[in-house]
């Protein structure tokens, strides 16, 4: 026998009934069975930190020597001996190359001879004048005759200096580009030499970064060839003008390189460490995002156990995983890092180490 629905009068009881039974359980009582709201939710959280800070500027900088010169010969002449070999370290005022002087010691040496001749004449002659025996006039042309000769003495010494290259100042040497007999004119180059134990940076920045650079400034600078090693230095100087162009300014630093490792024409990533200061700092995965504010959860010791408290913070410069705070928490608080989309405040929570166990 088939099983006939019931419609109508009695339908209509059977639903009202229902309702009626479910009206009369309250929300609260099906929240609680739920289990939802007696169990603490798990998150994790992070004490707000005290760090050094500061706002970096980063840009790109070619490495130049911090001396360089390249040695030339000052006139045409034969080179008669070389000093040095190509890549070698010498001291300021190392011989380097000796152009062909023969002719100009020749005569150096007559004139220190013609020189002795004048003072023993021009001492005589003051011995006669003393006793009236001479006049001043005879006098006054030996002892002239004596600066003339001391005079050309002079010069002779340097047209030798100038056939002896010596170095500058203390460096490097380049690649040797001479040989032994070879002429050597002023647009020859025999070598060059420079100074690497520091060296010069420069790079450009941004017009809008004008007022966050300033000389004394410390920088930090990497290389592809030592991606690993940060060599330090400082800001030197700030160009005074603005190029209209490209609307930066070029900044002159100074990197130290005691063992050579940076060569100059290196290309560096540079980065300025402006502003420096202590500041408090939170992961930025607690941050929480509302209406253009920024606020957190910050997890509070209660008698049962721990709860959590939204309280809005200011906050200042990012950096990679982490935030400034400048107002609304303290050192040492902390934070909830994970979790926070499943939190309200007043929410009791229970902190959960990196490994899963329960922290109270």
């Amino acid at each position: 026998m088939k099983a006939i629905p019931v419609f109508g009068p009695a339908s209509r009881i059977i639903g009202a009934t229902c309702a009626l039974l479910l009206a009369s359980v309250s929300p609260s009582a099906l929240y609680a069975q739920s289990g939802t709201d007696s169990a603490p939710i798990p998150v994790r959280a992070a004490a707000v930190k005290l760090e050094h800070i500061s706002n970096p500027v980063e840009a790109l900088g070619t490495a130049k020597a911090w001396e360089f010169v390249s040695l030339r010969a000052g006139v045409t002449e034969h080179i008669s001996r070389i000093a040095f070999e190509s890549g070698q370290r010498v001291k300021a005022g190392d011989v380097l190359v000796e152009l062909s002087h023969g002719e100009e010691l020749a005569e150096l040496a007559g004139a220190r001879a013609t020189l002795q001749r004048y003072e023993r004449d021009a001492k005589r002659l003051r011995g006669l004048v003393g006793k009236n025996l001479s006049t001043r006039e005879q006098l006054e042309a030996a002892e002239t005759q004596v600066a003339e000769t001391r005079a050309l003495i002079d010069g002779l010494q340097a047209r030798i200096n100038d056939r002896i290259i010596r170095a500058p100042f203390d460096g490097q040497l380049g690649l040797r580009n001479i040989s032994v007999g070879s002429l050597a004119t002023p647009t020859t180059e025999l070598t060059t030499i420079q100074d690497i134990a520091r060296l010069k940076l420069d790079f450009t920045v941004p017009e809008r970064q004008l007022s966050a650079i300033s000389g004394g400034m410390k920088i930090e600078a990497v290389s592809q060839a030592h991606p690993k090693r940060v060599f330090n230095g400082e800001v030197m100087i700030v160009e005074a003008r603005v190029d209209p162009q490209t609307r930066a300014f070029t900044v002159r630093g100074r990197l130290d390189n005691p063992d050579g490792q940076l060569k100059p024409g290196m290309l560096l990533r540079v980065r300025i460490i402006s502003n420096p200061r202590e500041a408090l700092t939170i992961p930025e995965a607690a941050l929480v995002p509302l209406a253009g504010e920024q606020s957190v959860f910050v997890v509070e010791k209660t008698e049962g156990g721990q709860v959590v408290r939204s309280r809005a913070v200011q906050i200042g410069q990012r950096y990679q995983g982490k935030v400034e705070i400048l107002s609304g928490l303290s050192r040492g608080e902390r934070v909830v890092t994970r979790g926070t989309l499943h939190i309200r405040d007043g929410q009791e929570v229970s902190i959960q180490a990196e490994n899963g166990a329960g922290s109270q």
